[in-house]
């Protein structure tokens, strides 16, 4: 599996689900509110909370991604992030747990020819660009 499906499949789902969690459990948006600023479904929302997607890595156990992740929070909860947005500072926080090898030992489990000692693939392709 590629990079760019693992971020795909398993990294994006589990920050969205994350945020949905965050955003109704301390927030105290209704999953209508959350489908709404989000740009998800309402059985989107429901589905993230039931634990029927983004279910397979658990981004709070990782301090720096939870803190991220509480951050747009914040935000979506305010008002302040539109839903394209959103759904773009989600892909950036995807790269960055990518970037920093955080699933390295998933992705091996997905596929052994990604193992953290001997791949770099994740690093390389999520790195940050130096290019302005």
């Amino acid at each position: 599996m590629n990079p760019l499906e693992l971020a795909s499949r398993y990294v994006v789902p589990s920050v969205m689900r994350r945020l949905v969690e965050i955003l109704v459990e301390e927030h105290g948006l209704s999953r209508v509110e959350v489908a709404r600023r989000t740009g998800l479904s309402p059985a989107a929302v429901t589905r993230y909370l039931k634990g029927e997607r983004g279910s397979a890595l658990d981004v709070r156990s990782i301090g720096e991604l939870d803190g991220m992740i509480r951050e747009l929070a914040r935000e979506v909860a305010s008002g302040s992030a539109s839903a394209p947005r959103l759904q773009a500072k989600v892909a950036g926080v995807a790269a960055h747990a990518m970037a920093k090898g955080y699933f390295c030992g998933f992705h091996a489990e997905l596929d052994p020819r990604f193992g953290p000692a001997t791949c770099s693939a994740c690093r390389e392709v999520f790195r940050p660009s130096t290019s302005a």
